[in-house]
């Protein structure tokens, strides 16, 4: 993988081939500027690997590129890749305002929230920037929706003078080069699918994204393979999910914000919120804010093995701050999570921190606070769930220790549930709390539960907990949340 450092030492090697002979310019990378309106991918193919691709500013609208290996595409202030066009010729028909020539709808999956039923059809119509609520009948249509039908798009609100733009095209980067470099570009408003990026590259290798911005894309913003390297830029305000990832090994996510992901309405239990990561191996996410998700700030789901997350700010997720589930050795340190599981927190959903049937994990010296009235702290659940790869996916040997956990009211606990009938579970578990410090509202508060066995701190050691913990009783004001630490 080309980082920073290694383009840098790449550029050295260059000038000294120069004293041996080479000559510089069989050396350096080519550089090709590209502008608004150009076609983009025919640049690509003309080119050989290696070139760097210089964006100008403006909009580049329905673009999808698919790069050669050790490309480049550097963008300045004020570049755009949209993957929108722009609708005209609106006329007003019985009170509604349409227009036609549509192209026919994407291919679509995945499920919705109850009141949501469209939330996964790709096409986004957004008004001066503003996403519209696609509406499943014509009849009714109201201010803030949009309603599609047989190649023609209907709207309540006078788009005269408006700009208007649908989300056609699915993807701007894809394929399976390898070393790529994406940077200061935008990426907007492109119809990728559930569970897909705007920029796709689940199948390449070695991608670096330097402050790129991707929001307003209907499915996820990024979804990577192997060794990629994020740094910087946001994946916010996007349809489903705000970052991806799958298989692989050796991907970094370093500086990133995370923010207003699902504005769809999908079904975060399905998928969608902050992030979702599955076989991963040795992923790191550091010193990244994410907030306001309407679903799990970090969540990785199946396989995923050596995961470090740390030095997070994680608050007002609508499920769980950091989710690691059916899957194995990971390390959750020096994140501050809080405020998180407002829209699911019964048993131990929701909590800032949780731990769903997996194994190995170590979670030391986090801030974390559960707000007055709803949220759980640190948790671990057991469930059936019978397919693994590594080692079966059991709630187990997981340490939890010297972690600051702040109860704001006197809602939310910490511990160990299982809903099986497995005897031998609690006998082989070896799931610790120790050395923690619980600061409570209410000393004879019952902050702990061992399989729905409630305790006060007074109990706490009979559900086999903090021998060496300790409970400070204070009243204290929320903490001020905020990306910056």
């Amino acid at each position: 993988m080309r980082t920073r450092t290694s383009r840098v030492l790449w550029l050295a090697a260059a000038l000294a081939s120069v004293s041996a002979g080479c000559g510089l310019s069989a050396q350096m990378p080519q550089s090709i500027t590209v502008r608004p309106g150009q076609n983009i991918q025919q640049a690509v193919d003309h080119a050989p690997e290696g070139t760097r691709f210089l964006f100008t500013p403006g909009i580049y609208r329905q673009q999808t590129i698919v790069p050669k290996s050790r490309q480049e595409f550097i963008g300045q202030d004020g570049v755009v890749l949209s993957g929108a066009m722009v609708l005209t010729a609106w006329t007003n028909v019985s009170g509604l305002w349409q227009t036609d020539g549509l192209p026919a709808p994407l291919d679509f999956h995945g499920d919705c929230e109850d009141d949501r039923a469209l939330c996964n059809r790709r096409e986004d119509l957004f008004v001066n920037g503003r996403v519209y609520q696609r509406s499943p009948s014509r009849p009714g249509l109201g201010s803030g929706q949009w309603y599609y039908e047989n190649g023609r798009a209907w709207l309540a609100d006078d788009p005269t003078g408006q700009l208007v733009e649908l989300s056609v095209t699915p993807v701007a980067f894809t394929g399976a080069a390898q070393d790529v470099v994406l940077e200061h570009l935008i990426v907007e408003k492109y119809a990728s699918d559930a569970q897909e990026g705007a920029i796709f590259i689940d199948d390449a290798r070695g991608w670096l994204l330097s402050n790129v911005i991707a929001r307003w894309n209907h499915g996820a913003g990024l979804s990577f393979g192997p060794e990629t390297e994020v740094q910087g830029g946001s994946y916010s305000n996007n349809g489903q999910i705000g970052i991806a990832g799958s298989g692989g090994e050796g991907s970094t996510i370093e500086g990133v914000e995370i923010a207003y992901n699902n504005y769809a309405g999908y079904d975060s239990d399905w998928e969608a919120g902050g992030t979702k990561f599955w076989a991963t191996t040795a992923l790191i996410v550091r010193n990244s804010c994410v907030h306001h998700n309407a679903g799990p700030g970090l969540w990785t789901d199946f396989d995923n093995i050596h995961t470090v997350y740390e030095g997070n700010t994680i608050f007002l997720n609508g499920k769980d701050g950091i989710k690691h589930e059916i899957s194995y050795d990971a390390t959750i340190r020096d994140n501050v999570v809080a405020a998180n599981g407002y829209s699911k927190d019964y048993w131990l959903w929701g909590s800032q921190i949780l731990i769903q049937n997996s194994s190995n994990v170590k979670v030391y010296r986090n801030f974390v606070e559960i707000a007055a009235d709803f949220g759980n702290g640190i948790g671990i659940v057991h469930q059936d769930r019978r397919e693994e790869t590594h080692a079966p996916w059991r709630a187990a040997s997981n340490s939890i220790h010297d972690n600051t956990i702040v109860h704001l009211g006197s809602h939310g606990e910490n511990g160990v549930v299982t809903d099986t009938d497995d005897s031998s579970f609690w006998a082989q578990a070896d799931n610790r709390f120790d050395l923690n410090s619980y600061v409570v509202a209410d000393g004879e508060g019952e902050y702990w539960t061992s399989n729905d066995m409630d305790a006060s701190w007074d109990n706490v050691q009979e559900l086999g907990f903090e021998r060496n913990g300790n409970l400070i009783v204070e009243q204290r004001a929320p903490t001020q949340l905020s990306c910056a630490r």
